[in-house]
């Protein structure tokens, strides 16, 4: 199993705007706590000179003992506009960003590549306002079905993913990349339906653009249609 595989990884760096989440999360929480303990085992002599590195390290060990958080993505879906899709598709890839050193490579490119596609989708507004099937079909992967996915692998715990592989099942990893394949082949059925009906409009109004010229000039004098000239 790659790297990219291991449930509940590090998230590397941490920008300077997620410090205050940290500090409230489970993982720093539980760190504190059995640093804590670590500091009442100090002031009894147990630890002996070497206390502060003993208190650094019960302070490592819980909050990598910490589940990780649990994260929120689905959305309500109930009649979203393009426009708003739009919005929720943002919100949803700033979040999964945030987690994104957790999920598999792949499948963090996987994602990538629905996003850039549903975005240019939501974008013909007019197109998807028009194709009620499309729009429903848009609406439940940005709102539902792709949250969902991601939503699912995060919140397993690695314990019972690497038991479940242990096991012979299929692993998390594995059900997140058939899902994220299966919704981008949902994703490209709703854009050829989509695109398919905006290319036919192109071409009839190419048809009509030619039936208008052949009228217009068969109204001309001397035209195939219009009177001899005296």
């Amino acid at each position: 199993m790659g790297t990219s595989d291991v449930r509940g990884a590090g998230e590397g760096g941490r920008p300077p705007g997620r410090v205050t989440d940290y500090l409230a999360s489970t993982r720093n929480l539980v760190g504190a706590g059995a640093g804590l303990v670590g500091v009442a085992l100090a002031f009894t002599g147990v630890l002996g000179p070497f206390w502060p590195l003993a208190v650094v390290a019960l302070y490592v060990a819980g909050a990598l003992a910490a589940p990780p958080e649990r994260v929120r993505l689905a959305a309500e879906a109930v009649g979203r506009t393009p426009r708003e899709l739009r919005r929720d598709l943002e919100g949803l890839a700033q979040k999964v960003g945030r987690s994104r050193a957790r999920l598999p490579r792949d499948a963090a490119e996987a994602f990538e590549r629905l996003q850039s596609r549903l975005a240019d989708l939501l974008e013909l507004e007019s197109d998807v306002e028009a194709d009620p099937e499309t729009a429903y079909e848009l609406e439940r992967v940005v709102c539902t079905d792709l949250p969902e996915a991601v939503e699912a692998y995060l919140n397993l715990p690695w314990w019972f993913d690497a038991g479940r592989r242990a096991g012979g099942g299929s692993g998390a990893a594995e059900e997140l990349r058939a899902q994220l394949a299966l919704l981008e082949a949902s994703v490209d059925t709703a854009a050829e339906r989509l695109l398919e009906a905006r290319t036919r409009r192109q071409r009839d109004h190419t048809t009509y653009l030619r039936e208008r010229e052949r009228s217009i000039s068969s109204d001309e004098p001397g035209g195939s249609g219009g009177d001899p000239p005296p």
